[in-house]
């Protein structure tokens, strides 16, 4: 007789063959692999590639059956010594939405050469997102290995080390050649592109020439420029970046075209376009970054007439003196404005937003004719409205007369906390909302007799189990409402003691406070929060210590509904103010 495998044995039970369970598959990682080159990929055979790199991960994923590999993340010419990296933010996005759950990097200095920042990632930021960490030449793996290991810290240390090392070496590379003569590093100037023959140097992009021969005409003309931008985006002339990118990239798509004052004020004031290398204008070093700084224009490095020039060297000073001293007198005007509205008198300074989108607001115009108001231009921390202007001598009427009336409100409620025995008002209110607590508490108590009663009629079978069922998740949803008007009930029978008191904060501020017919600055900013103006015309007043007046106005009304001649109705009257 043949002898039957473990898989075959089939159990008989009462006639019927019960075959064993089958364990269930294991879920698979949605994994990600990540890969840097800190200088770009230019398909060279040998050495570390993009390519190289993308094949090893995707060979390791391959071999491990408890992972499904779903992105591919790609940095390509980003440095290691810290994290402002597109993909590798893309990937955390991926993360935190569960996308993927598993990173898988060639090793730890593929993923920073920056000690600290690394070890962050994989110490706490990883595991705390349950994200599985993989360094395939490093053999770790944090579902196995300790992140906080030896190891791991040494690895850390060694890539940050290597890289300040390399930087520092590189560093002192460049400034032996920048001695020996111009040291092209990065792009050219935008209307420059570097030769293809002979010794390195900038020749014209004719491409680009026709423009910056503009760019100069239109400022020997006087054209401001913003103007010279505008133009040119006019004319749908690719910016500096993108006419770079169309030639060097292979970015299709089309190009905004859209200059702005800062870009061309940085072409006309470039020594570069007269013919000159300049070189030594900052100091910048990747393992001494706190040191970072433009270094003044009497330490340049300047290597005359090295490539065609578009402007001369006569010509370009004259146009820089012209420009330089326009922009000190802008500089000077704006300083005299400034000046001109801090001595403006404005009562309400840092106070005024605009109540659609949030905008910090000062008044704007001659001292008899001023106005408050909001252009409604959205950007990226404003949504966009209808723009709106308000008097703003309108506006002080309002807000005086709300303070004047929140001052006699105040004063109404210390005369009635001073006639009446506060102690025994305060027996009387924690009386009343002891009363309503032993409510809540008796509701309770009923709620868990239905409960019990519900179960005994099931045992007794006369409800059946849907109806039971049906039943308890009724009482189990009023009870846990009950719960959280108990909880209310007991923080409002404890805040007695707290506000109803003649130490009240809003009282004792309003009533040490200035008010008189004229607006005080000292006196609206010791007492206004906020103030904020719509488009309506309406202003809301966020108050200091309002939670204070709310309370305060609550127990005198709950004492008026008990004695109604108690206390005049003028609670109703200063909330609707403070909300005018």
């Amino acid at each position: 007789m043949a002898r039957k495998s473990r898989r075959q044995i089939q159990t008989q039970q009462s006639g019927h063959i019960q075959k064993l369970p089958v364990p269930p598959k294991p879920e698979l990682l949605k994994t990600g692999i990540y890969t840097r080159l800190s200088l770009k990929d230019l398909g060279i055979e040998h050495g570390d590639t993009m390519e190289t790199q993308i094949a090893l991960l995707r060979d390791f994923v391959i071999q491990h059956p408890d992972l499904e590999l779903t992105e591919v993340y790609e940095d390509n010419g980003f440095t290691g010594t810290n994290f402002h990296r597109p993909e590798f933010h893309h990937m955390l996005e991926d993360a935190k939405s569960g996308k993927i759950n598993c990173i898988v990097v060639k090793d730890f200095s593929r993923l920073g050469r920056n000690y600290m920042e690394a070890g962050m990632y994989i110490q706490n930021i990883f595991p705390s997102m349950g994200v599985r960490f993989i360094a395939v030449n490093d053999f770790y793996d944090s579902k196995t290995s300790d992140p906080e290991s030896m190891v791991v810290a040494m690895k850390n240390i060694v890539n940050d080390y290597y890289s300040k090392d390399l930087s520092k070496k590189i560093s002192a590379t460049i400034d032996i050649k920048r001695e020996k003569g111009p040291h092209y590093l990065g792009p050219p100037p935008y209307g420059y592109e570097m030769s293809r023959r002979g010794a390195k140097h900038y020749v014209i992009d004719r491409e680009a020439s026709p423009f910056v021969h503009l760019i100069f005409q239109w400022a020997k003309e006087g054209v401001p420029y913003h103007q010279i931008a505008e133009n040119l985006s006019d004319m749908r002339v690719p910016t500096p970046s993108e006419h770079y990118n169309l030639k060097h990239t292979k970015d299709c798509r089309p190009p905004a075209c859209r200059w702005n004052s800062g870009v061309v004020r940085k072409i006309l004031l470039n020594q570069t376009y007269t013919g000159d290398f300049v070189s030594n204008k900052s100091y910048f070093r990747k393992y001494d970054p706190s040191n970072a700084r433009m270094i003044p224009e009497n330490e340049w490095v300047i290597y005359p007439n090295t490539h065609e020039a578009y402007i001369s060297h006569e010509d370009f000073q004259a146009l820089k003196t012209k420009l330089t001293s326009k922009a000190k007198q802008r500089a000077r005007s704006v300083k005299r404005h400034r000046r001109q509205q801090a001595n403006t008198e404005n009562p309400f300074s840092g106070l005024l937003y605009c109540g659609e989108c949030g905008r910090r607001l000062s008044p704007k115009g001659p001292e008899d004719s001023r106005r408050i108001g909001c252009n409604g231009a959205a950007n990226r921390s404003h949504i966009g409205h209808e723009p709106y202007q308000m008097d703003f001598g309108k506006l002080k009427t309002i807000v005086l007369y709300n303070l004047q009336a929140q001052l006699k409100l105040a004063i109404d409620i210390d005369k009635f906390l001073k006639r009446i025995s506060m102690e025994e008002a305060k027996k009387r209110l924690k009386s009343r909302r002891q009363g309503a607590l032993q409510m809540l508490y008796a509701k309770q108590a009923e709620i868990r007799s239905r409960r019990q009663k519900a179960f005994e009629d099931l045992t007794a079978k006369i409800l059946d189990k849907d109806t039971y069922t049906m039943e308890i998740e009724k009482l189990t949803k009023e009870a846990k409402w009950l719960e959280g008007d108990i909880e209310r009930a007991i923080k409002r029978l404890e805040e007695v003691s707290t506000y109803f008191t003649l130490d009240n904060e809003w009282l004792t501020l309003f009533l040490n406070a200035r008010i008189s017919d004229e607006l005080d600055s000292r006196a609206v900013h010791l007492l206004i929060d906020r103030i904020e103006v719509w488009h309506d015309q309406q202003i809301r007043i966020a108050y200091r210590c309002s939670d204070w007046m709310i309370q305060i106005q609550n127990y005198i009304n709950e004492l008026n509904q008990t004695e109604p001649a108690v206390f005049p109705n003028r609670t109703e009257e200063g909330r609707n103010l403070a909300n005018a």
